[in-house]
């Protein structure tokens, strides 16, 4: 067998030579560096800014953001991968993931079609819209003459390493050993495309993509490659990885549409937004029912219930003078399911603070001062609804302000603002606020302003004031005291 990309690891007293296609990496730390094939993908051109935006650098060979946590891609590039690079340069990249883990299927390799690996990442990557698995019935669309994307940073026919190019081609066949033959004529990936992407397009009746294909190996580039498929071995990477990569299945291939099911990209080929955003705001498709029934998300016009179960109200906690640290804790309920939980303290929505999955939790730490907390859930028909919001006290008394006050002004300030004042303020830290009641800047407020004072003018929200205020000696509730207590927050999806 002629392989393009599959040798294996070798040990040499220090130095591990690594796949060809691996080992010509030279940008990371220790990369042992090898003179490439003189051979050049082949009839492709360099992606747009944002197009495919799960395609992955791994140094020396390609992967794909699968789900928030798992990055898949070939066995035979082994275990040792290091940073793991998002972007459309490998060598400048948007997005540096450090994976926590990355293992190699056992036996597993080229010519088998077998060709698996997955790393888990040390944290999920929330904002990057995903091109899910092709599974169950989906695979049907895997017929000669059907058009595919292969994606990759390796070695181009413009002489390029490293910078994410594309190519379409089609697929021959699928063979026997569970591989796709796919490309040939010019049209083909080469050494350190191995372990990326093949995306295909779903039939007209949904027009959303899926990725399948696994680079593994091949002849002289531009002459055709085998891949393996993601689907055949997905009870390998879902048993293994304790992650659930496929929203509307089974890891059998059976469809279970789950509340994920929902939101596949359109035209990940185009490229939308910027890295900023994850590169996400392109069309998406509605509830999946490629397979049979789409997901119940349930009535629509009834709200999720929510509740705070940790801390309890009325609690006060003292410290030295410090923050107190403390894991705020929500439960929620649907009729159908729980989209996602946020944080709300003081009636200000804490920004990235959406938790996807149950048990719903915050890690935080919180200054001295009064607070109100509370939470939002929104359902899959973006229903929502707000806990009743609990009172703690750090280092002073829980308030006790009644809490359906509604943020109108009245003759005594007891909003909760803060920032830094651009003219008259109400308070003197009177600016940026931590909450979205409403603020018409008269003399006092009795609400929790959103707005930003310039001269004498605030631009507020609307909403419920909780009427609570930070205790002396802790100052307000800052947005940058909230981003220094959420530093340890770990937003999840399902999975």
């Amino acid at each position: 067998m002629n392989l393009r990309t599959a040798l294996l690891g070798v040990v040499v007293g220090s130095l591990t030579l690594l796949p060809c296609d691996y080992a010509h990496a030279s940008d990371g730390p220790g990369a042992f560096s090898l003179a490439p094939q003189q051979s050049e993908i082949y009839g492709g051109e360099p992606t747009d800014y944002c197009e495919w935006p799960t395609t992955a650098f791994l140094g020396g060979c390609t992967g794909t953001l699968v789900h928030p946590q798992m990055i898949i891609y070939a066995a035979h590039c082994g275990a040792g991968i290091g940073q793991i690079r998002l972007g459309e340069s490998g060598n400048s990249p948007e997005r540096i993931l450090n994976p926590e883990y990355c293992r190699v299927n056992p036996g597993g390799g080229p010519g088998q079609g077998n060709d698996w690996a997955y790393c888990k990442l040390q944290e999920p990557v929330l904002d990057v819209p995903i091109v899910p698995p092709l599974m169950g019935c989906e695979t049907s669309v895997l017929q000669p003459g059907k058009e595919v994307a292969l994606v990759g940073f390796g070695n181009t026919d413009d002489n390029t390493f490293g910078i994410k190019y594309e190519v379409f081609t089609t697929i021959n066949s699928i063979t026997p050993q569970d591989e796709a033959h796919i490309g040939g004529g010019g049209l083909d990936t080469c050494q350190g495309d191995s372990g990326g992407p093949v995306y295909v397009q779903l039939s007209e009746a949904d027009n959303s993509w899926r990725v399948f294909g696994i680079t593994s190996y091949g002849g002289a580039c531009g002459g055709g490659g085998y891949y393996s498929m993601m689907h055949t071995g997905m009870e390998w990477f879902e048993s293994d990885s304790g992650l659930d990569i496929t929203p509307c299945h089974n890891a059998d291939g059976t469809w279970n549409p789950g509340p994920d099911c929902k939101g596949f990209q359109l035209e990940p080929e185009v490229g939308h937004g910027s890295w900023a955003d994850g590169c996400s705001g392109g069309p998406t498709s509605g509830l999946n029912s490629i397979c049979g029934d789409p997901f119940d998300v349930g009535p629509a016009d009834t709200p999720p219930i929510v509740n705070i179960i940790n801390p309890m109200d009325g609690e006060t906690f003292t410290t030295d003078g410090g923050n107190q640290p403390m894991t705020i804790e929500a439960e929620a309920m649907d009729d159908g399911a729980v989209q996602y939980v946020e944080l709300v303290i003081n009636d200000k929505v804490i920004d990235g603070s959406a938790d996807y999955s149950a048990p719903y939790q915050w890690p935080v730490q919180m200054p001295t001062g009064q607070y109100y907390i509370s939470a939002r859930a929104v359902d899959f028909t973006d229903a929502e609804g707000f806990a009743p919001p609990i009172a703690i006290g750090v280092n002073a008394d829980a308030p006790e302000p009644d809490p359906t006050t509604t943020g109108s002004d009245s003759d005594s300030d007891s909003g909760t603002d803060s920032g830094t004042d651009g003219g008259t303020s109400d308070s003197g830290t009177d600016g940026t606020s931590a909450g979205p009641g409403d603020d018409d800047d008269d003399d006092d407020d009795n609400g929790t302003g959103s707005g930003t004072d310039s001269g004498s003018q605030e631009t507020g929200g609307s909403g419920e004031g909780c009427g609570c205020r930070s205790g002396d000696g802790g100052g307000p509730l800052t947005p940058a005291l909230l981003g220094l207590a959420l530093l340890g927050l770990t937003r999840r999806r399902r999975g």
